[in-house]
């Protein structure tokens, strides 16, 4: 072995940020759905106030937990594209 080296790659700030979207983006649907179990708004008063918004709130919480998980795993990927070794150059030598 090389020395001591984590074989993860280092989460960046920008890793971060998608997370926190994502952590909103369930919010969101969470609300959305949940008025559409109970008919009435049950997690936050009057958001969402009707049926039309709470679909509203389960399709952009659905595409914004999607779009950040994708920008999540690119985060990651590059993070790993950045170290200077393959994954798996420990087994070549």
């Amino acid at each position: 072995m090389h020395g001591k080296r984590s074989p993860l790659p280092r989460l960046t700030p920008a890793f971060w940020g998608w997370a926190a979207l994502d952590m909103i983006g369930v919010m969101v649907l969470a609300l959305g759905a949940a008025y559409l179990i109970e008919d009435r708004a049950s997690l936050l008063p009057g958001l969402p106030a009707n049926g039309t918004q709470a679909w509203i709130c389960v399709a952009g919480g659905i595409a914004t937990v999607f779009v950040a998980a994708v920008k999540m795993l690119v985060e990651v990927m590059h993070a790993a594209s950045r170290s200077t070794r393959a994954a798996n150059d420990e087994r070549i030598h």
